[in-house]
């Protein structure tokens, strides 16, 4: 029997041949063999080989699976991370809409219309130029009037500081040069 033969068909084992006790082996390492047990171990190796496959196969089986569920797992909290996002997002919406309402409603509350109106309700009328009357306060000082232009300091850009009035090389040149002389 060929062991090809024997590690795909385990159970097809070649005649065992019953030898008297009398009788010696044919040659002395099937002799040294029979002694040591290693005729028995080769006898089983087949079944020793299928079980090695199954615990590689079942090894296998098993951290295919655990990549698996790890990858379920990270797939999963991704999925209820999006959702979360898509529900805050639309929160955000939400509130913008009822934030932009609310500007609308103020915006109408505080019209020139409606607030001549509810000031009329009020009992106020609106005032003519001869009934104003002007006090002057002495010691007041009225603000001045705004300004939406900042002042600009004009600075000219293409003068240097008289710090930087050398260039690159030249302050290269002078490093070398001072590093060139000798010590005193």
């Amino acid at each position: 029997m060929t062991l090809l033969n024997r590690l795909l068909h385990p159970s097809a084992r070649p005649l065992r041949l019953v030898r008297k006790e009398a009788q010696l082996p044919a040659n002395t390492y099937q002799a040294v063999a029979e002694l040591t047990g290693s005729l028995r171990h080769h006898r089983e190796m087949p079944l020793r080989l299928q079980h090695e496959w199954l615990a590689a196969f079942l090894a296998f089986v098993m951290l295919t699976g655990l990549v698996a569920g790890l990858y379920l797992n990270v797939t999963a909290r991704t999925a209820i991370t999006g959702r979360e996002i898509q529900s805050l997002e639309a929160e955000i919406a939400a509130n913008k809409r009822d934030n932009a309402d609310l500007q609308t409603q103020i915006a109408a509350l505080l019209s020139h219309q409606s607030l001549s109106q509810r000031a009329r309700s009020l009992g106020f009328e609106p005032v003519q130029r001869q009934e104003v009357e002007y006090i002057v306060v002495p010691g007041y000082f009225p603000s001045q009037g705004v300004q939406f232009v900042q002042p600009v300091a004009e600075t000219d850009l293409l003068t240097a500081r008289p710090e930087y009035n050398e260039s690159l090389f030249e302050w290269l040149g002078r490093q070398l040069e001072s590093a060139s002389r000798p010590l005193e």
